[in-house]
């Protein structure tokens, strides 16, 4: 606790030079668009990204997403996608920028921790008529024209401690800064509800509901698809590196997987020989049908893979879709073109 309080400290000056004017601010060429959140992960921002840059093309737009690429083994702007054709292998651009380039069809993709930088690039580089820009609401210094804040139902009635003694980054009155709320992985609109005249009555900001649901089940290397009932009463060895580890167990539980064991890993972790022998250990002695992980584990598996090669591994693929507010979320997007 006392080092979540020296960190609260830190936050909450860094805030408060942003907002009288003493940390430097830059403004971009073309509007930004933030999504982010106020805890660390688990809150479905990836897929959420995905959702909303293909929302903003049906608009008629052109965007681009710039992300920090947490985790890479780079520094410094990349690209990772132009658009046509991915331009950088996962370990160098990050896990969530590589399925960025994988699922958007005609979007580039860059990454630089310094987003000021990276923004400016990549309106030199593409000329794009909005950036999207990943994990953004802490990263004050770029200017942006919306901030959109993901967080679950779950996190308003969890304790409020902040990093490292619980998860938050910031305390939730730092929602205070956004456009728009977003409340994800819903499980019906009834949950939506409650979260979102709880919200309203605190900030009286707009709130949309998301709920996660199944996409695709590919198979590793062949990119195989599998029905969706593939998994139903089979002998699974689940593996996962994300922040929300229990979001895959109820993903696989809907689909009536039989579990026999979760090997579970820290949020981003690239996997290791060792690693993957492991989970091939696990999946021998528990005579396993599938090994089975996420869509952003799949891109971190590395050179390691070939140890598993001769096992059926496969992908669960998922996605946002808006359960309530699309209109809402329609509103604020207008306003940032300066439509009415």
């Amino acid at each position: 606790m006392p080092f979540s309080w020296l960190y609260g400290a830190a936050v909450a000056l860094r805030n408060l030079a942003f907002d009288i004017g003493l940390a430097g601010v830059e403004k971009c060429q073309v509007p930004v668009i933030s999504v982010g959140n106020i805890s660390a992960g688990g809150t479905g921002k990836t897929p959420f990204v995905v959702e909303l840059v293909s929302f903003l093309q049906k608009l008629g737009r052109k965007p681009a997403v710039l992300s920090r690429g947490y985790g890479r083994r780079s520094k410094g702007f990349q690209v990772v996608s132009n658009g046509i054709q991915r331009c950088a292998e996962a370990i160098t651009a990050g896990d969530e920028p590589a399925l960025f380039a994988e699922k958007l069809n005609g979007v580039p993709v860059v990454v630089d921790e310094k987003r000021v930088r990276g923004a400016r690039k990549a309106v030199e580089l593409f000329s794009p008529d909005v950036i999207v820009l990943d994990d953004g609401f802490q990263h004050r210094s770029l200017f942006r024209d919306c901030d959109i804040v993901l967080m679950t139902a779950e996190e308003l009635t969890m304790p409020a401690a902040l990093l490292p003694a619980g998860y938050r980054r910031e305390p939730l009155r730092a929602l205070k800064r956004a456009h728009l709320i977003v409340v994800s992985k819903c499980t019906d609109l009834e949950e939506f509800r409650k979260a979102s005249a709880d919200l309203q009555s605190r900030f009286h900001l707009p709130v949309i509901g998301l709920r996660t649901s199944m996409e695709k089940i590919r198979e590793l290397g062949t990119r195989k698809e599998f029905d969706r009932e593939a998994l139903r009463g089979k002998k699974v060895v689940a593996f996962s590196g994300i922040a929300d580890a229990s979001s895959f167990d109820s993903t696989l539980d809907g689909l009536g997987a039989n579990v026999l064991a979760h090997h579970r890993f820290r949020d981003h972790h690239w996997y290791t020989s060792d690693d993957l022998r492991k989970i091939g250990e696990s999946f021998q002695a528990g005579g396993a049908e599938f090994l089975a992980t996420t869509e952003k584990d799949m891109v971190r598996l590395g050179d390691g893979v070939g140890s598993l090669e001769r096992l059926p591994i496969v992908g669960i693929e998922v996605r946002s879709e808006i359960i309530a507010g699309e209109s809402e979320l329609q509103a604020v997007l207008r306003k940032v073109f300066g439509e009415n």
